[in-house]
């Protein structure tokens, strides 16, 4: 069940981003697979964030049309980085998630562009890429804390429904 849920939020935001925010064009629209990332690493274990962060990967890589493995690989280290993260800082504290966040959201915006300016046929004004990489940036620091709480809600309402839908369903409950 929390496989579903985790792919379906994954399968979501794909959607959302691909198709409704993408016909905006504003070029400071971040990936907002980044949140649910910092999500994963913050409180999901290895086994269950692993199998979706490789998938949601995979289908970035293949919807956006830049270089594949770029947003698998990106997602797979910024997970290993927030794992290691926490190590060190208090999971609960209030500033750590939107400083994570934003570190997330930036490590991606950087990496990405980085990657598109490499292989780029023609030069790119640095002046561009840092205007486009710190407006995402902004945008991560200032909505990826709202993502995050959604997600925190989510999952604790996916926790609450297995519990009630398991303690229903064992036929040696004591009541």
């Amino acid at each position: 069940m929390i496989y579903g849920y985790h792919l379906s939020t994954c399968l979501f935001l794909i959607i959302i981003q691909t198709s409704v925010l993408a016909g905006g064009g504003a070029p400071y629209l971040y990936d907002l697979l980044a949140p649910f990332v910092v999500f994963l690493g913050v409180y999901r274990l290895p086994r269950e964030a692993i199998p979706v962060l490789i998938l949601g990967g995979m289908a970035m890589d293949g919807i956006s049309g830049g270089v594949f493995g770029i947003h698998l690989s990106v997602y797979l280290w910024m997970y290993v980085g927030v794992r290691w993260a926490i190590q060190f800082l208090h999971v609960g504290n209030v500033i750590l998630l939107p400083l994570l966040v934003t570190a997330g959201v930036a490590f991606e915006s950087l990496v990405v562009a980085f990657s598109a300016v490499v292989l780029a046929s023609s030069a790119w004004p640095v002046e561009l890429m840092f205007s486009v990489v710190s407006g995402q940036v902004i945008w991560g620091a200032v909505t990826g804390p709202f993502l995050m709480l959604l997600f925190i809600r989510g999952q604790k309402s996916v926790d609450r429904a297995r519990k009630s839908f398991v303690q229903g369903k064992d036929p040696l409950r004591i009541s």
